[in-house]
């Protein structure tokens, strides 16, 4: 399998760029989020952009005459570290939300500081599931579909190679992260291993893009519950709520 130019150009922008701009920024001061646009234009804009990157991605690959099966698009092989990968990750993740709802204390600050980004009330879930499907597919394109390939590519087909064709991508992807914070980073970081697990040991990017759409929805779906139940005083919930009715 031979990466030219058009490829070198993406992975350039993927593995150097994006990370750099991702890890200096961070959330942004209270008078900057009041301008903010509604939420939807948010995961409108987002969500487009991932699905322009996917298909410049996938143009790169169609360019290059490169197997689509071997991209990823078939299917899945199951075999016994593809379940216990998935397992892992279930079990991580309930785990995760349950200490969140759990630690209330050391959760309430973190939520809060995201609530500019993630959905809080159900009126914003529904351009949510758009952003949600947008990355859980265009993300597992760029970062495991290609990503994985090309450092291959560039290592050898050797073990070694492998290993750090599974830890790139994932830091990258974790640093794409950096608005959620330096935790969230981690946690996304370990995913994204498992994540690259998966998908070298199926053969297939279906499973990892139900896996990521799926913890995406489910995010945001305890975002609003955890909103509605533990963050705010009623008057600041309704205070918010006129807000969002104004911006819409």
């Amino acid at each position: 399998m031979e990466f030219g130019i058009f490829d070198h150009i993406l992975a350039f922008f993927i593995l150097i760029i994006f990370p750099v701009l991702s890890a200096q920024s961070g959330k942004p001061d209270k008078d900057v989020i009041k301008m903010l646009p509604p939420k939807k234009h948010l995961y409108y804009t987002n969500g487009l952009l991932l699905i322009i990157a996917a298909m410049l991605v996938c143009t790169a690959w169609n360019i290059g005459n490169r197997s689509w099966v071997q991209f990823g698009f078939s299917k899945p092989h199951f075999n016994i570290t593809v379940w216990v990968s998935i397992s892992v990750i279930v079990i991580v993740y309930i785990a995760d939300i349950i200490m969140t709802f759990v630690k209330k204390d050391t959760s309430k600050d973190a939520f809060n500081d995201l609530t500019y980004v993630i959905p809080v009330q159900w009126n914003e879930f529904k351009p949510y599931i758009f952003l949600a499907l947008s990355a859980g597919i265009c993300e597992e394109i760029i970062y495991r579909g290609f990503l994985i390939h090309y450092l291959i590519y560039l290592g050898g087909e050797n073990a070694s190679s492998q290993v750090f064709a599974l830890l790139i991508p994932a830091i990258v992807f974790g640093i794409s992260h950096r608005y959620q914070g330096w935790w969230a980073v981690i946690k996304i970081f370990l995913i994204a291993i498992i994540l690259g697990i998966i998908y070298v040991s199926s053969a297939s990017l279906l499973i990892v893009i139900l896996i990521h759409v799926l913890i995406d929805l489910i995010s945001g779906w305890v975002g609003i519950i955890y909103f509605k139940t533990n963050t705010i005083s009623e008057d600041e919930k309704h205070s918010y709520s006129d807000e969002i009715i104004n911006k819409t």
